[in-house]
């Protein structure tokens, strides 16, 4: 009898750790990471929307919007649409790889990249950049010294404040090369971007937003056949010219190119355009923020009711700013009840939302053609 109860017992114990086993099993796997490139996200097109799809994204913040000045020197803090001023930097110091093309790579200047990625930064509207740009600052500032004297230079200097930056936006690279075979080899880069956002004052790192890291191949903005070269008799021939800066600064400047555009998309993710329906006549949305508020052209935005701190989705609708507020198209509807009160006060006259319930519109990612018109 002992013997039966104890395996019996013994039964029961395999029974539960195989149980919990199979639960850890269920919740969790493993998997490989992929070296591939990395690929810019674009937003889905309204038209593209099930309804399933229309749910309130990620990183969209509702509280404190009623306190938004947009007036860009005073604005308040608890605005939550407050661009913080920043100060960006471009680090290219990181060179590995063995054999051709080391030397080349290592000489790459990166002021451009700097003025690139400045430039890209200030026109998606989410941040105020303190430009590096100190050359053409001084040369302008020369100028206006010769053509209007210093008295009209001090006035002008003494109405506008110096930009403070609230944060750094610093990105680190890495860049590899490494090249394959003897008689005919090809130059195979690499480029890999980092992004940190710091709080210079407090020396802290900040987690948001996290972009992660991006990866581009040479392979993703030339063909290969373009970096492919011929030596003989261990002297360089035809083909590529892989010890030639110029010609390295050429691929790697398309490669950081890429490179930024993907930040952007990743950037346009996690910091959403919010803005606040302030009507819906029919189909068509009246929005009081536009490029002030970063709405970019052909934005996909959801629309959402906000009450108590619940949020239910309305619809879905594609948008176009002008620039201080926007019109937009509904193109969905969301299946619910909510929606279908709303969309009936739509269709006979003009639904206002009132002062107990709010609504606002929030975007989902970069839009469809935003950087094919950027290039």
């Amino acid at each position: 009898m002992k013997l039966v109860k104890h395996i019996t017992l013994s039964l029961l114990t395999v029974a539960l750790l195989a149980s919990c086993q199979s639960d850890k099993a269920v919740q969790t796997k493993m998997t490989k990471v992929s070296n591939r490139a990395s690929n810019a996200e674009i937003a889905k097109s309204a038209y593209e929307f099930s309804d399933s799809d229309i749910r309130v994204p990620s990183y969209f913040d509702t509280q404190g919007l009623n306190l938004c000045s947009f007036d860009a020197n005073n604005e308040n803090e608890g605005c939550p649409l407050k661009k913080p001023v920043v100060r960006m930097y471009f680090d290219v110091a990181r060179v590995k790889g063995e054999g051709e093309g080391v030397e080349a790579l290592s000489s790459f200047e990166d002021q451009q990249l700097l003025l690139m990625l400045e430039n890209q930064f200030a026109g998606i509207n989410r941040f105020r950049i303190v430009t590096r740009d100190d050359a053409v600052v001084s040369k302008e500032q020369q100028i206006y010294l010769e053509q209007q004297g210093a008295k009209a230079l001090a006035e002008r200097v003494s109405q506008q404040q110096v930009l403070k930056p609230d944060y750094i936006v610093k990105l680190d690279s890495v860049r590899t090369v490494k090249n394959e075979g003897s008689i005919t080899s090809w130059m195979d880069y690499t480029l890999e971007l980092t992004s940190s956002v710091l709080n210079p004052y407090t020396r802290e790192k900040l987690s948001h937003p996290n972009l992660g890291k991006i990866r581009v191949k040479s392979e993703d903005v030339r063909e290969r056949s373009e970096l492919k070269y011929i030596k003989a008799s261990n002297r360089y021939v035809s083909g590529f010219r892989y010890f030639d800066t110029a010609h390295v600064n050429a691929v790697i400047n398309d490669m950081a190119s890429r490179g930024i555009d993907i930040l952007l998309t990743r950037m346009l993710t996690e910091m959403p355009a919010t803005t606040q329906v302030m009507g819906i006549k029919g189909n068509q949305l009246s929005l009081d923020r536009g490029q002030n508020a970063g709405v970019l052209p052909n934005e996909t935005m959801i629309v959402f009711s906000y009450e108590g701190g619940f949020v239910e989705p309305i619809c879905v609708a594609n948008v176009t700013p002008s620039a201080n507020s926007s019109i937009g198209e509904i193109i969905r509807w969301k299946d619910n009840d909510l929606a279908d009160e709303i969309k009936d006060k739509a269709e006979n006259g003009i639904y206002r939302p009132d002062s107990n319930i709010k609504v606002f519109a929030v975007s989902v990612g970069t839009p469809q053609g935003f950087l094919e018109k950027r290039t």
